[in-house]
């Protein structure tokens, strides 16, 4: 009969090493009671951050719906404005028109009335000659000799005919 010690066995002597690990070895491998408390009180930090993250997250989302809402307000103004803008040039172009036909028409009408020290109107003069005759109508107390009251009545006979 052969007797075998298991000291000569590779895998008893691992299995026996296992088995003889003291109290310490065993608290050195295993979580400490501090280690435990540490990764509590990390745990404690980790879930305080990813509360304020949360609410810091919540904060910009209500911050951009806000921005959105600001922008999409911004844009319809913007969207109003160039409406009003067209409708604005439109009506300078009709007003543009309406004033070009009736300086022409006011060309043709004072076409033959001189002003004192002017050129027969034209549409070159035309700013000058309707100053001259604001002038005319707005200061007719210095306009009082009979010569002047003459041009003032065949001023207003030849615009009598426009239609403004």
């Amino acid at each position: 009969y052969f007797f075998f010690s298991l000291s000569g066995c590779p895998r008893a002597t691992f299995a026996g090493k296992k088995g003889k690990l003291s109290g310490d070895d065993i608290l050195n491998t295993k979580f400490k009671t501090s280690d435990v408390l540490e990764n509590d009180e990390e745990i404690k930090q980790l879930n305080k951050e990813i509360s304020e993250l949360n609410e810091s997250n919540s904060e910009m989302e209500a911050a951009m719906v806000k921005l959105q809402s600001q922008i999409s307000t911004m844009e319809k103004n913007l969207k109003n404005i160039e409406e009003e803008n067209k409708i604005i040039e439109e009506q300078n172009e009709a007003l543009f028109l309406e004033l070009s036909g009736l300086s022409q028409a006011l060309i043709q009408s004072l076409a033959n009335i001189r002003l004192p020290h002017m050129e027969p109107i034209s549409e070159q003069n035309f700013d000058a000659y309707v100053n001259t005759l604001t002038d005319m109508y707005t200061n007719q107390e210095c306009y009082q000799n009979p010569e002047n009251k003459d041009l003032l009545e065949s001023i207003k006979q030849a615009v009598k005919g426009i239609q403004v």
